[in-house]
């Protein structure tokens, strides 16, 4: 029997002692990098593969792995490709039967993979599972407060789509990998570069289990310089995901004028951003598209839309405001 293996693992598998790929993309993360490699080399379960993926790092990240753990770990460098391709090329070089994704400034409680097995291994409809997580500070180690754990459970493709955003953090989730391959991993698009997590939950909510697990077993590092910070290519990131939902079996949800107005939303908020960057013409296209998708607020982004196209962003805070009271009086009209 292997000593790899946690107590209480069911009889029929106590041989088989799966093996488990953790992946890590990294660019640029030289600062934060080891703590999650030891956090993953300091799992309780030891039959772990840990492979970094070097989404072309320019700060000596390669030279560092490489002397300071060899073989320990996979290190794989590529051209700079974004996370959705970083974690895609894990998914192809992985070995496990298992697949644990982790960001390169998240770590990993000790016992978090052996507690994702013992629910694997004693739950075969299960295909996802993910966890709680603790918010930490820049030093990895100072808890800060974190809101309630989000469980998502069973059939949660629906509860998924009608969020605004991905609620699931891609660190404290563990994928049987057959599944990950049949739904073809996370979009291979570079451009991709936020809400790629969201786009590839909802596939594979479409048609696999998940189960939330009420544990802290992550450490999640809030820092200065987070790839979530970057305001507009979260937007763009959002809508993407909202137009990709369209072939992923929306219908069984909501309507298809709600499903408009979703959609509706995603580009009024990218056009406030691209207003905020100083690219009018594409807020104006975008607050178009979102006038065209919902009729019901069609005035005012067709006013933000010429306004965005004219004005500075700087305005933007008094434009939304007429608008919004614009919205106010048709409402109090419709009502008298």
């Amino acid at each position: 029997m292997s000593d790899n293996l946690p107590d209480g693992l069911p009889s029929n598998l106590m041989e088989s002692n799966p093996l488990v790929s953790i992946v890590i993309p990294t660019f640029n993360r030289k600062r934060f990098l080891c703590e999650a490699i030891e956090s993953c080399l300091a799992q309780t379960y030891q039959n772990c593969e840990v492979i970094v993926i070097d989404d072309g790092s320019t700060d000596g990240t390669g030279d560092h792995l490489i002397a300071e753990y060899g073989d320990r770990i996979r290190y794989i460098r590529q051209e700079n490709q974004g996370p959705a391709i970083a974690r895609n090329r894990g998914i192809g070089e992985a070995r496990g039967e298992y697949i644990h994704f982790l960001d390169a400034d998240d770590q990993l409680v000790a016992q978090k993979v052996e507690t994702c097995l013992r629910l694997f291994l004693q739950h075969s409809d299960i295909d996802v599972l993910h966890s709680y997580y603790q918010f930490v500070a820049g030093d990895g180690w100072t808890h800060i407060e974190t809101s309630p754990f989000p469980s998502f459970s069973d059939d949660i493709f629906c509860q998924l789509l009608r969020l605004t955003g991905n609620h699931i953090l891609i660190s404290s989730t563990m994928i049987r990998t057959a599944v990950l391959r049949e739904i073809g991993g996370f979009e291979h698009d570079p451009e991709f570069r936020s809400a790629e997590d969201w786009d590839l939950f909802l596939r594979l909510a479409s048609k696999h289990k998940f189960y939330g697990l009420n544990e802290r077993l992550v450490y999640r590092r809030i820092h200065d310089d987070m790839l979530s910070d970057d305001r507009l290519q979260g937007a763009l990131g959002r809508l993407k995901t909202v137009e990709n939902a369209r072939h992923y079996g929306w219908e069984r949800c909501m309507s298809a004028e709600e499903f408009d107005r979703k959609l509706a939303a995603r580009h009024h908020v990218v056009a406030v951003n691209w207003w905020r960057v100083g690219s009018r013409e594409r807020a104006g296209y975008h607050f178009q598209r979102a006038a065209d998708l919902d009729p019901r607020q069609a005035r005012q982004r067709r006013l933000l839309a010429w306004f965005s196209r004219f004005l500075p962003h700087q305005s933007m805070d008094w434009t939304i405001a007429i608008a919004q009271g614009l919205r106010s009086l048709t409402g109090r009209k419709r009502r008298g």
